[in-house]
């Protein structure tokens, strides 16, 4: 074989073996600019920020699509690489860790110069709010879907916030764990409660609550129980002040007055038309159920 023909063989094989070939991932040139910032640069321990990196030749052009640039944090997790795209960037995700503090995030590409950007983590809400759907349930049980609003010192929402539902009563399908918030700022919890668990209540109300950060809400989860009827009255003559004294949130009531009379008002006046006992009637009726109670009433003869 000649060495004219040698030549171009054992560059064919130099390369089927791959040497003499550089294999490393393509870094930026001499001379590049790389800049970085986050957004946002404040987050929860365990929310995200997104790392935006620009790499620029010294002529102010984009570098080589392809060009691998290496990122590292002090605080959270990061990708380790991202490659810049035709635009000359390329982003990654900055993680919170449950570690609280300032997070320094560098970028390096081959000789150019680092860059750096600050993200601080483990901000805290400064106002958490509770939302309760239905909030009143009835004697029987239910279910109240729970909804806190976690806002930061801006009073704007506050995402990866970790928050934790708490109940007196009933079961939370949290079981009492963290809730994350979303991107909104909310986090949500079901709450349900049954008929014998409400057995044991001794009131006619239950407290809920919620805590994120440094901050805490409480509500009310009132029950609906059938009402208890109940009236007084004063008496001048043959007129009668009627003045109700039900529980338990009565919603409507039917007064009988025993002479044939009638009114649906809650405190109605009377005057009845001849002497002698009265049995008076009050029904009241909610959402729950229906009670009445009786009482006799002596109208007193007014004249011979």
């Amino acid at each position: 074989m000649s060495q004219r023909t040698l030549f171009p063989c054992l560059a064919v094989c130099l390369l089927v073996l791959g040497l003499g070939c550089d294999s490393a991932s393509p870094v930026a040139p001499t001379g590049t600019l790389l800049s970085i910032s986050a957004s946002p640069n404040e987050i929860a321990t365990s929310g995200t920020s997104t790392i935006r990196v620009t790499a620029l030749k010294a002529n102010g052009t984009p570098v080589n699509p392809g060009t691998i640039v290496r990122l590292d944090t002090t605080l959270g997790t990061i990708d380790a690489q991202v490659e810049i795209d035709d635009q000359g960037t390329a982003t990654a995700t900055l993680r919170g860790d449950g570690r609280i503090g300032t997070a320094t995030v560098t970028a390096r590409s081959g000789s150019a110069e680092s860059a750096t950007v600050e993200v601080a983590i483990g901000k805290t809400a400064s106002g958490v709010s509770l939302q309760a759907t239905p909030s009143s349930i009835p004697e029987t049980g239910g279910t109240v879907e729970l909804l806190a609003l976690v806002r930061d010192d801006q009073g704007q929402p506050l995402p990866g916030s970790t928050v934790n539902f708490t109940t007196s009563l009933g079961v939370l399908t949290s079981q009492g764990g963290f809730v994350t918030t979303g991107a909104d700022g909310a986090a949500r919890d079901t709450l349900t409660v049954t008929e014998s668990e409400i057995s044991t209540l001794s009131g006619d109300q239950f407290q809920i609550g919620v805590e994120a950060g440094g901050s805490s809400s409480q509500a009310n989860i009132s029950i609906q129980r059938p009402p208890d009827a109940e009236f007084t009255f004063t008496r001048s003559g043959r007129t009668v002040v009627f003045q109700d004294m039900s529980t338990n949130n009565p919603t409507s009531w039917n007064w009988d007055f025993g002479d044939t009379q009638t009114s649906t008002l809650q405190n109605p006046s009377h005057t009845f038309s001849s002497d002698g006992d009265k049995v008076v009637m009050l029904t009241v009726r909610n959402a729950i159920g229906t009670d009445s109670v009786s009482q006799i009433i002596n109208i007193p003869a007014t004249g011979p």
